[in-house]
């Protein structure tokens, strides 16, 4: 597990901890409701999360509403890879060797002893695509555990899961989010990924303020490592 959290970023969370305890994010963004429609797009603040916002793919599916109110993360990835799309699925619904190519996901285990992901699975998974450790108390392990429900599964292209943190705080899970996987055919063996999530909580708006740009950056890693691994089997 890569540990990026720590540095610079430890001085900057004892900032702001007790303002994201109480408030939401200075710019919230809206509930996202899309389903598969171009909604309106908020004018860019500057800040990777209204970049990503503006950019975000009209053909990906959401659960209507995903969240009621505001959401303060979300990310927007695309990637070319030079493989087929079922080739891509393969390694996507083979959840537990996530580890084995991509850094920021770890100990996948699915419920029930099932070998892939499908509809309705549920499974855990270590989440380190925005950073939970608060200072609240938690061990790493309690902060960075997540439950996951699959909600969409259409092979070969489209695959989307919530998560919920195991911690909680008084205002609930301390990260709730939603990964969402749209894999588009642009030839037998080409393929463009697009790769979203959308977060909110605590961790979510410390994240949105201290480093707004985490879950970017860490989804680019994820589809590096996807092109990677994909490309191996033409």
């Amino acid at each position: 597990m890569v540990n990026y959290y720590c540095g610079p970023l430890l001085v900057v969370c004892s900032l702001f901890l007790i303002m994201i305890s109480t408030t939401r994010a200075a710019n919230p963004l809206p509930a996202v409701t899309v389903t598969g429609q171009v909604t309106p797009i908020p004018a860019p603040q500057g800040d990777a999360v209204y970049r990503d916002w503006a950019e975000r793919s009209p053909e990906v599916h959401w659960p209507t509403p995903m969240f009621n109110k505001a959401a303060e993360i979300f990310a927007h990835n695309q990637i070319v890879i030079d493989a087929s799309c079922q080739a891509v699925w393969d390694h996507l619904v083979h959840a537990a060797l996530w580890p084995q190519w991509c850094a920021y996901s770890g100990k996948v285990r699915i419920w029930g002893g099932a070998q892939v992901l499908q509809k309705n699975t549920k499974f855990t998974w270590v989440s380190a695509d925005v950073p939970q450790q608060l200072g609240l108390g938690l061990s790493l392990s309690q902060a960075q555990n997540v439950d996951a429900l699959v909600v969409e599964c259409e092979p070969p292209s489209r695959l989307g899961f919530r998560s919920y943190g195991r911690a909680w705080t008084e205002r609930g899970p301390l990260i709730a989010s939603y990964h969402n996987w749209y894999i588009k055919p642009l030839g037998p063996k080409k393929c463009l990924v697009t790769f979203e999530e959308v977060a909110t909580g605590r961790a979510a708006r410390f994240a949105r303020i201290a480093y707004p740009e985490v879950a970017h950056n860490s989804h680019d890693e994820w589809l590096e490592g996807l092109k990677r691994i994909s490309e191996v089997r033409k």
